[in-house]
């Protein structure tokens, strides 16, 4: 048997040192084997020193994924350079969208991807909103000053790139372990029935930046070309607890969120 401690929209970089020692505690007091990070850690700057500081206080395998904050006040390529070596240097800290499937019991694999917003959801043409992600990841905001339409093409092209790669982690992990269930590390909301604002579904001003139908669709199809296999889905990104069976073998939860409190979202028992 294997407990593990899911996590969501900590952002770490809010707390104090002894804030964040006190968080460390409650999750080595859980008895949970390993860790799983939905994204949203922490923000470019500080990411990699706040893992290898958790990794350190905890002394147990901490999976994980980026969520949008992670990239805040930097670029996309160097977050992954970063994250990509930090996973190569160190036995405990796993940054699924290159470290492949994790076989974690003899039935379950877990694989992960970022997961961006991909502006197919709402209505992005005619959206008044406009979030901080275009203006503190670099990537975007270079792309918001040529045209919207160019960022919307440049959150597409990303979300498109994770899904691919979560696709193949997926394929490639049944292949090589025939798992019975596959537990799938996200950071948006892969349909919108999942975005949730204070108990109803975000609008379509807010859709386009709350979910990603590029991880929706991949999440459809391999639960469809598996029906043997059950897929479940844990992301955050919205701050809101929802939790739909979107087909007989595919659950997706989102976990709630509070800024400056982050929380065990749930103790999985395998």
């Amino acid at each position: 048997m294997i407990k593990l401690a899911w996590l969501t929209d900590i952002h770490l970089n809010f707390l104090t040192l002894q804030e964040r020692r006190c968080f460390y505690q409650t999750i080595i007091d859980s008895n949970a084997d390993a860790v799983l990070i939905s994204g949203d850690i922490a923000e470019a700057p500080s990411v990699k020193e706040l893992l290898l500081e958790m990794e350190h206080a905890l002394n147990k395998p901490i999976y994980f994924v980026l969520g949008n904050h992670d990239y805040y006040r930097g670029t996309i390529e160097s977050m992954r350079l970063d994250m990509a070596h930090l996973t190569k240097i160190t036995q405990g800290l796993k940054w699924l969208s290159v470290s492949g499937a994790q076989k974690l019991s003899e039935d379950v694999l877990l694989v992960g991807t970022d997961g961006f917003s991909d502006g197919r959801y709402g209505d992005y043409e005619n959206s008044p909103v406009s979030l901080n992600d275009s203006r503190l990841i670099a990537d975007f905001f270079q792309a918001k000053l040529l045209s919207r339409s160019h960022l919307l093409t440049k959150m597409q092209q990303y979300a498109d790139e994770d899904a691919r790669q979560l696709l193949r982690d997926i394929e490639m992990g049944i292949e090589k372990h025939s798992p019975k269930k596959m537990m799938v590390l996200t950071h948006v909301p892969p349909f919108p029935e999942l975005c949730l604002y204070e108990g109803k579904q975000s609008d379509d001003n807010y859709l386009p930046y709350f979910a990603s139908k590029a991880i929706g669709d991949i999440l459809l199809t391999v639960a469809q070309n598996y029906p043997f296999i059950e897929f479940v889905t844990l992301c955050g990104h919205t701050h809101h607890y929802a939790e739909r069976q979107m087909l007989e073998n595919l659950r997706v939860t989102v976990g709630a969120a509070e800024y400056y409190q982050p929380s065990i979202q749930d103790i999985i028992t395998l």
